[in-house]
């Protein structure tokens, strides 16, 4: 009777699981039914290709597994070195001027006031660049202004708006063209120019499976760096070699990137000592003068003048990364037990002063904020279920959306630094006779 009643239960069970998996694929796939930049695909496939572009016939537009993050996927393997996709020159809307602004007004914006009659309209129809919400778009005096709680990029959100009206409209209010053409400038420009196709990979340093080549025509060609498997999402990264940080990537494109991250900070405290104090370590080791890296015999080069530190797990990270430590980011992947020996070897010629310098920095900044990392974990629980609640009702505030892409990446700095102090207390570094 007992093994009877096991067997009834282990049926149900496994009935309403089967149904729960059906009903969330059901309502996936109803949400990409109903997403007009994964139903419109075929669509833009066909526009791309009638003007000379190419695409492979294994990639569409969907949901990154387990996630409604939409991305570029393969739909069957796909081998290393296949061309994935070639935009042509002639589909380039090239930069042709070194002045942003000329840029924008004169090629962009022209564009889209042609309507219809531009060659780039279907580009133009499926772009959903100002859906984005990136910080440049919160609201000045909202709540997501807050909730950084003045960690970077604080101050420097919307610097590319006063940049824009203040230089290319000499004070003017924007119009709606200029918003959309400056946001998609901001969001999407390569270094060539507006790349359709190309521009709708997404971000992640940490599993890169692609690389680019461009011709003398400025055409551009997306390559498998490795095998792709069958429903893998295909990457590319906004912050080739460590030129951008994991700050940078929030607050040009609005979310936090998964691992490896790149935080960097500036502390005003040790600067101020360093400049009293021609003798500080601080400042005689490179770390607050960029002249001074060479006086160093150890020719310890840091990436930048930043206090920064290389996130390659929750509980792995490099401080101070060189900047050959960081070229991966964005040009290649590598395996943990390589970033755990490289890591290693890296931080035996890190100065203990340097080290400790960092973990002090961390906790200061740490202490210095009005939440903890507890604290805020419970808050985003919180506040996303009160935005689900509103969701349902239609009636989603966009600065509570904006608040809660805030506090999550306040959290994710908050847990960089926190790492910084473990990190220092149980390393092995370089010992030598100049302590902070």
């Amino acid at each position: 009777m007992r093994l009877a009643q096991l067997s009834t239960i282990a049926s149900v069970v496994f009935v309403l699981h089967c149904a729960l998996v059906a009903a969330n694929a059901a309502d996936s796939k109803s949400s990409e039914e109903n997403d007009p930049l994964i139903s419109g695909f075929g669509n833009f496939v066909s526009w791309f290709r009638s003007h000379g572009g190419t695409v492979d016939d294994r990639i569409i537009i969907g949901h990154e597994p387990g996630t409604n993050i939409r991305g570029m996927i393969a739909t069957a393997p796909i081998p290393a070195n296949t061309l994935l996709i070639h935009t042509p020159g002639s589909l380039v809307l090239k930069k042709q001027y070194k002045n942003r602004c000329l840029q924008i007004r004169e090629i962009i914006i022209p564009e889209l006031e042609a309507g219809i009659e531009s060659k780039w309209h279907t580009y133009f129809e499926f772009d959903d660049s100002l859906g984005h919400n990136i910080p440049s778009q919160w609201d000045r005096s909202g709540r997501a202004m807050d909730e950084l709680q003045g960690l970077p990029p604080s101050g420097e959100t919307h610097r590319h708006i006063n940049w824009y009206q203040g230089v290319c409209k000499k004070g003017k209010e924007m119009s709606d063209l200029d918003w959309k053409a400056l946001i998609m400038y901001l969001t999407r420009a390569a270094d060539i120019g507006l790349v359709p196709m190309y521009d709708l990979m997404n971000h992640h340093n940490g599993r890169i499976n692609t690389r680019l080549e461009v011709d003398g025509e400025r055409a551009l060609s997306v390559i498998a760096l490795t095998d792709i498997p069958a429903g893998e999402p295909i990457f590319l990264t906004y912050a080739r070699g460590g030129t951008e940080s994991s700050v940078d990537v929030f607050n040009g494109y609005g979310f936090v990137e998964d691992y490896p991250q790149l935080w960097e900070w500036t502390d005003e405290g040790l600067m101020q000592l360093s400049r009293k104090n021609e003798n500080h370590a601080y400042g005689r080791y490179g770390m607050g003068n960029a002249h001074a890296y060479r006086e160093d015999d150890l020719q310890f080069v840091p990436n930048t003048e930043h206090h920064e530190v290389l996130m390659i797990s929750p509980t792995l990270a490099a401080l101070l990364p060189t900047k050959a430590l960081v070229y991966t980011l964005g040009n290649a992947r590598r395996p943990m037990a390589d970033w755990e020996k490289l890591i290693a070897a890296h931080h035996s010629n890190l100065r203990i002063s340097h080290a400790n310098a960092l973990a002090d920095s961390a906790e200061r900044t740490l202490a210095g904020l009005p939440t903890t990392i507890e604290e805020d974990e419970l808050i985003i629980r919180e506040e996303k279920s009160r935005l689900k609640k509103a969701a349902n009702l239609s009636t989603v505030d966009v600065d509570d959306a904006d608040a809660i892409r805030a506090i999550e990446y306040r959290l994710a700095f908050k847990k960089a630094l926190r790492l910084i102090s473990a990190v220092a207390e149980r390393e092995t570094f370089l010992n030598d006779s100049d302590e902070l």
